[in-house]
């Protein structure tokens, strides 16, 4: 990497090389095989340290250690109330998914699908765990969580009330693999309570690392049938929900309001000339089935062949049963699929494979959460990307019951738009972190979303750094994602080839939260954080040359004394003296406190004390940080905001990335998210000793310095 010309630039390098976003995290450091050999080597079962069997690992609220709920819980190992135990009885089925009390249809739904793909499971189930043989009261589950897979370990210790499992169980009662994935799921997010209600992609994308997408019934369900058809041949993992808005109720067809569904199966029959469409559904109980036409009782079933009748129909309490597509469109509200990622699906058969990109950001209250509405003048400090669509998808047919368009990015479903003008399929998926594990904090999810603008040509090189709001207003938006205060909001995009910024927000500005921003195509593509390299210019280090005025030179003379080196508070009074006229320019003092004229000794003096040449340089530097805080305190509040601060930096000659002003920002804005002359001071000064001694290692003062992301971030931010 080349430096700009009379610059110092700093380039970030990763600690471990060849360990990807996308490698196998152990979760608290624990190893599921070291633990279980400690285990055999020492003769006892596994007591889990980081989620210990008692109160807090069931709740906070209806489970908190008061409420009725907890009282009478045992947490037994499955030795203890059943003879034997076993991890999975045979094979794994969606009726070993049975919910219990915990109110995580969403997760049991979800489960359940899973079932029906045994290589999907086998990775979320690890193989070669039971009871009996190196049996240590350990077991351990892999689940994706924000670009990485998690490898979670539990003992197998589980609530259990009057002999019985609390929740989820499977129908065998002496098997155990559900449970304990449950308590993996609870342990991963802080307790079993967090995972009281929810929706099924949010275990869906947990469960695969896939993408997660949100079909809205009432608004589009021409193609449904074969959309899902297609998906559950791809493996998606697809989930059904009758949205009710008093909690959940049972109707007189049988069929639980406000619950979530597995779609497990599609079927299509002929009475006579019709054709009729079946989708066979699963409620995550265990029972409580659908009682209208198709039903397991349904009189419909006698009139098809035998050997039809008997592949499809179970006439038993289990849950799961089929209805017709008909129907399912007046009592459903949403379909939730979920397509496989890349990783799991592997390259495409054509051999083309996949593109991805994956960004971690936050918002920031008073830095870059900007809210959601693009006229308003906070909107451009929201996180910007950049992306470049370079190849329109080949032609496909359209899809023969309606306009779904082709299986494109990640296998993701959506009406395809446009006609015959060529369009990229580009999947863009935005999911809040760890907002599930707050919510003992009263913290829910944030109502989320995204904008997709196209960046025409002629602004194209104006994206290669943060800009300001002056430019949004000329690009054109060419998508958006509904808002959405769900865990995972994406949407399939059907673009032309050319470039576009993405702007992934909260709903309200001065929202906070974690987020992951992935983007996946078949086709090629390009994406890109729009950011800043860490860097400064030679000439803002070197400072400018002011001769002193007489009467500031004489001042200086008069508080150093025989010494003749000012201390830290010798240096304050004379500041408070010297900075005075600026207070004409502003209706706030201009003072600089003990502890930043200490920060300033230690960067241009001696570290305890003060000559005359070195306060002679510091001077310069004053003069000049004035005069730039003075330029972008446009209201002269005697304050400026992050905005004002990162452009004040930026004429200061440092060029910052996102996450650096960031870290910056936070260290140094006030309670009111505001950075008085003070707090600049200090910051401005510290980043010119930091890339000081930076040059000094540079070979002519100027150049590239590598440092890792560690390193940095303690020098920088000074912790």
């Amino acid at each position: 990497m080349a430096s700009s010309s009379g610059r110092v630039t700093i380039q970030l390098v990763d600690e471990e090389a060849g360990v990807g976003a996308g490698g196998l995290q152990l979760f608290r450091g624990q190893s599921y095989e070291a633990i279980q050999a400690a285990c055999l080597d020492s003769g006892i079962l596994f007591r889990d340290p980081y989620f210990p069997a008692g109160p807090d690992a069931l709740g906070y609220d209806q489970l908190g250690p008061d409420s009725e709920k907890a009282k009478g819980v045992k947490w037994m190992r499955p030795h203890e109330f059943c003879a034997e135990p076993k991890f999975i009885c045979e094979d794994m089925s969606r009726t070993d998914v049975c919910q219990g009390s915990l109110g995580n249809c969403w997760f049991l739904a979800a489960a359940a699908s899973l079932t029906l793909y045994p290589r999907l499971l086998r990775r979320v189930v690890p193989p070669g765990q039971d009871f009996q043989h190196g049996y240590a009261g350990v077991f351990h589950f892999q689940l994706w969580q924000f670009g990485r897979w998690m490898d979670v370990v539990v003992d197998d210790r589980l609530p259990v009330r009057e002999g019985k499992l609390m929740f989820v169980h499977s129908e065998q009662r002496h098997e155990f693999w559900a449970p304990l994935l449950e308590k993996a799921y609870a342990k991963l997010h802080g307790s079993y309570e967090v995972m009281r209600g929810g929706h099924m992609n949010e275990a869906f994308v947990d469960f695969t690392g896939g993408v997660g997408e949100v079909l809205y019934l009432r608004q589009n369900s021409m193609g449904l049938f074969s959309a899902l058809r297609h998906a559950l041949a791809k493996e998606s993992l697809v989930g059904a929900t009758a949205l009710s808005d008093r909690g959940e109720y049972r109707t007189e067809e049988g069929l639980v309001k406000g619950h979530a569904y597995s779609i497990t199966g599609t079927y299509k029959v002929f009475l006579g000339f019709t054709k009729v469409r079946l989708l066979r559904l699963r409620n995550p109980w265990g029972r409580v089935e659908w009682t209208g036409a198709w039903s397991d009782s349904c009189p419909r079933w006698d009139t098809l062949p035998t050997e039809c009748r008997h592949a499809l129909l179970v006439r038993k309490e289990d849950g799961e049963f089929w209805m017709e597509l008909r129907d399912f469109l007046l009592h459903f509200d949403t379909v939730q699929i979920c397509s496989l990622s890349p990783e799991v699906l592997g390259p495409s058969p054509e051999g083309g494979g996949w593109h991805v990109h994956t960004f971690q950001g936050r918002w920031v209250r008073g830095f870059n959460s900007g809210g959601s509405q693009p006229n308003a003048e906070t909107f451009w400090t929201n996180p910007q990307f950049r992306l470049t669509l370079l190849e329109p998808d080949e032609e496909e047919d359209e899809d023969e019951e309606g306009p779904w368009g082709g299986w494109g990015a990640a296998g993701a479903w959506g009406p395809a738009r446009g006609g015959r003008t060529p369009k990229c399929t580009v999947v863009l998926s935005l999911i809040q972190r760890n907002r599930r594990r707050l919510r003992a904090k009263g913290l829910t999810y944030l109502t989320v979303g995204f904008h997709v603008f196209q960046i025409p040509e002629e602004l194209l090189g104006l994206w290669d750094s943060p800009r300001s709001r002056a430019l949004l207003p000329r690009l054109l938006r060419a998508d958006r994602s509904p808002l959405s205060a769900r865990r995972d909001v994406s949407r399939r995009c059907r673009l032309r080839p050319g470039h576009y910024l993405v702007v992934p927000s909260a709903a309200h500005a001065g929202d906070e939260a974690d987020f992951t921003l992935r983007v996946f195509s078949e086709r090629r593509h390009t994406a890109v954080e729009i950011d800043d390299v860490i860097s400064a210019d030679l000439q803002a280090l070197q400072g400018p040359y002011l001769p002193l005025e007489l009467g500031l030179e004489q001042l200086f003379q008069e508080l150093a004394g025989e010494e003749e080196e000012l201390n830290a508070s010798q240096l304050q009074a004379l500041l408070s003296i010297a900075l005075e006229p600026a207070r004409a320019h502003t209706r706030t003092p201009r003072e600089i406190g003990l502890r930043t004229c200490e920060q300033l000794l230690q960067c241009f003096g001696h570290g305890q004390s003060l000559a005359l040449h070195h306060f002679q340089q510091l001077w310069g530097y004053l003069v000049e940080w004035q005069a730039i805080f003075d330029k972008f305190d446009e209201d002269a509040s005697g304050t400026m905001n992050s905005y004002e601060l990162r452009l004040a930096l930026n004429a200061a000659g440092f060029h910052l990335n996102n996450q650096l002003t960031q870290a910056l920002t936070s260290r140094y804005r006030d309670s009111r998210l505001r950075v008085d002359f003070e707090r600049f001071v200090s910051c401005v000064a510290q980043l010119t000793c930091i890339f000081c001694h930076c040059s000094q290692h540079l070979d002519g003062g100027e150049g590239v310095i590598c440092l890792t992301h560690r390193q940095w971030m303690e020098v920088a931010t000074f912790s």
